[in-house]
């Protein structure tokens, strides 16, 4: 950790979990969080462009990233640690190479940034009508709380499913739509948190609290949803984005898809990005739902992979979002770094 710089070093076998816990033992933070923090590593966070909860006040891993040192497909080593905030010598490889899906080098190692670590904290979840009451929130909070760290969405599928899994009663009433606010400073923020929220005019019942228990259990209803659709069964997993103002025509149109393919849906996700993570249990046809969902997405303006990357099952839908200028350009890259395909052959091809 360097703390003058406000940066760590790690390698990319390094944890999320590891790197919060470095910057904290130097009094500093992670910007980038989520749920699988404790299996998720840098080097994959990297090659995916990942985000997570904290993207509405940090951005996504690209814009954490100040060095990179890779391997390109014939041995040779590029890149700098260097950590330079500034520095306009030719290519950027952490611009590059973040999102790539590990197809034009191995990440070995990144510089990232380091972040204030706002010790107060506070949460509330928020019960509200409808997804169009959620953006309604958003909108109210968002230039209200310069504390704001997150807001995420959960529908009612999802809170029921990790309320059964964790044998807890939902802290809020029913509702058509749950998000869950976060807010962390240097000062308390659970008054400015509760002020902001009661007077948005958009929430039917809340529940407020700063650190301690009550605290993370507010949050598991968040942090343990995938645990819980794991503990449920395998699902097929599709991770969209849409503008906000389209949120509640995808979710309608998704919900649609599955009534009449077969399946239950468990819909969450970062309202703040417009990014929702649609799962579905027991799905009758797999390929037609998927299908019929990335093309939902990308018809409301939005794209087929918000955070998790292309891999090879997406690939089939890469056209949907990029043009065929898009696609040869990125081919031509792709040949002049590893024309074999050495590196995660079939990986963003399509």
């Amino acid at each position: 950790v360097d703390c003058d710089a406000m940066q760590v070093t790690a390698g990319a076998g390094v944890t999320l979990a590891a790197w919060q816990a470095q910057a904290r033992d130097a009094g500093l933070d992670a910007p980038v969080d989520f749920a699988s923090r404790e299996s998720a590593t840098i080097g994959g966070a990297v090659a995916t462009n990942a985000g997570g909860s904290r993207v509405v006040r940090f951005g996504t891993m690209r814009s954490q990233v100040v060095g990179i040192e890779a391997v390109l497909a014939d041995g040779s080593v590029v890149g700098s640690l260097s950590g330079l905030p500034k520095e306009t010598a030719g290519i950027h490889w952490p611009s590059l190479l973040a999102g790539s899906e590990g197809t034009l080098a191995v990440v070995a190692a990144a510089r990232l940034r380091l972040v204030p670590w706002y010790r107060r904290t506070a949460t509330a979840l928020v019960a509200v009508d409808d997804i169009p009451a959620a953006v309604s929130l958003l909108a109210y909070v968002r230039p209200r709380l310069d504390s704001l760290d997150s807001i995420e969405l959960v529908l009612p599928a999802a809170m029921a499913l990790v309320a059964e899994h964790l044998g807890a009663d939902v802290p809020v009433g029913d509702s058509g739509a749950y998000v869950l606010v976060e807010c962390a400073a240097h000062d308390d923020p659970v008054d400015e948190l509760a002020a902001a929220i009661e007077s948005s005019g958009a929430v039917l019942d809340a529940a407020v609290s700063a650190e301690g228990p009550r605290r993370d259990h507010l949050v598991a209803f968040r942090d343990r949803i995938t645990e819980s659709i794991a503990a449920a069964g395998v699902p097929l997993k599709l991770d969209v984005a849409v503008p906000v103002s389209r949120l509640d025509e995808l979710v309608r149109r998704a919900t649609a898809t599955v009534d009449e393919l077969g399946g239950r849906l468990i819909t969450f996700g970062h309202l703040a990005e417009g990014n929702l993570h649609l799962n579905v249990l027991g799905a009758g046809d797999a390929e037609a739902i998927t299908d019929t969902v990335l093309r939902t997405a990308t018809e409301l303006g939005g794209t087929i992979s918000a955070e998790h990357g292309i891999g090879i099952a997406k690939a089939p839908w890469l056209g949907l979002v990029r043009s065929a200028a898009d696609l040869a350009a990125a081919r031509a890259v792709r040949d002049a770094f590893d024309p074999q395909r050495m590196l995660n052959a079939g990986v963003l091809e399509t």
